[in-house]
C-alpha cells in the first residue's frame, strides 16, 4: 500500500528534464553469453551468438548522486552514501536500488527506462568492450592452462584498483560518445548469471539456466555480484575480482 502511495504521488510531481542519451540503432549483434560453461567436466568458455540488438537510448552518464538523492527524497529509493553531487556518481547502490531508480525515473519522465541486459551493455561500450574468453592454447584439453591464465588475469586486475570518487568525464568518452565506460564504477545489468553445457564441438550452448540471486554488472571487465549487495569489495562478489564501485546506467527501448 505504502509503494502504491508513493508510486502515484510520483505521477503527480512536476516531471524531471530527460538524461542526456546516445541512441544505438537496430542492429545484429555477435555476443559471448554471461555464466559458466561446461564441456563434460571442463569449464570453458560460452561459444559467440548472433543476436539481434534493438535501437535503445542510453544514458550519456552514469546516474550522478544528486539524481538519486531525488529519488531517496521521493521516498522511493532507499538511501545510499551520498553527497547529493552532479558530478560525482552515485555508488553503493545494489541491483534492487538500480532497479527502483529506473521505475522512480520512468515515472517521473514518462520514459520506460531500465536496467540494460549484459548483451546491450557489450553493445553500449563499443570500443572499451572487452572479451572475458581464453585463448584456444588457454582453453585447451589440459584444465592446468586455463587455471593459470586466470590466476594470472587476476592478479593483474587487483592491481588495477582504483577507490577514489572521480568525476563524470574523468575516464573518457568511448567511439559511441557514451562517457566514463569501463572507469571505476561498475555498472549493474538486468542479466542473471547462467549455468549450461555447451556441445561437443564447442560450437553452440547445449543447455542452459538462470541464477538471478547474482547479476551480471560490467566495468573494467565483467563480474557477478549477489543482488543485495552494494559494496562488491567487502564480500558478496559472486567469483573474481571484485568491482571497486557499484553504480547504475539505465536504457529505453525504441520503436
Amino acid at each position: 500500500m505504502i509503494a502504491a502511495s508513493a508510486a502515484l504521488w510520483v505521477r503527480q510531481a512536476d516531471p524531471l528534464p530527460m538524461p542526456e542519451t546516445i541512441r544505438l540503432e537496430a542492429a545484429l549483434q555477435s555476443y559471448r553469453p554471461a555464466g559458466d560453461f561446461r564441456q563434460g567436466n571442463r569449464v570453458v568458455d560460452a561459444p559467440f551468438e548472433v543476436i539481434g540488438a534493438p535501437a535503445i537510448e542510453v544514458m550519456k552518464h552514469q546516474v550522478s548522486e544528486a539524481d538519486y538523492a531525488r529519488c531517496v527524497a521521493d521516498a522511493v529509493c532507499l538511501e545510499a552514501p551520498s553527497a547529493h553531487r552532479q558530478d560525482l556518481p552515485q555508488t553503493n547502490v545494489n541491483f534492487y536500488d538500480a532497479t527502483a531508480y529506473a521505475h522512480w525515473l520512468s515515472a517521473r519522465t514518462g520514459g520506460a527506462w531500465r536496467l540494460p541486459t549484459d548483451a546491450e551493455w557489450q553493445r553500449l561500450a563499443g570500443d572499451r568492450a572487452l572479451d572475458d574468453g581464453f585463448s584456444a592454447e588457454e582453453s585447451g584439453v589440459d584444465p592446468s592452462r586455463r587455471w593459470i591464465a586466470n590466476y594470472r588475469r587476476e592478479v593483474q586486475r587487483r592491481g588495477d584498483a582504483d577507490l577514489e570518487a572521480h568525476e563524470f568525464g574523468h575516464f573518457g568518452v568511448n567511439n559511441l560518445g557514451v562517457a566514463d565506460i569501463a572507469g571505476n564504477v561498475w555498472e549493474w545489468t538486468a542479466s542473471c548469471s547462467q549455468n549450461g553445457t555447451v556441445t561437443a564441438d564447442g560450437s553452440a550452448i547445449q543447455t542452459r539456466s538462470d541464477y538471478c540471486g547474482v547479476r551480471a554488472v560490467q566495468g573494467k571487465h565483467r563480474g557477478f555480484v549477489i543482488d543485495f549487495v552494494r559494496e562488491a569489495r567487502s564480500g558478496g562478489c559472486g567469483g573474481g575480482v571484485p568491482p571497486d564501485y557499484l553504480g547504475i546506467r539505465l536504457v529505453r527501448s525504441l520503436p
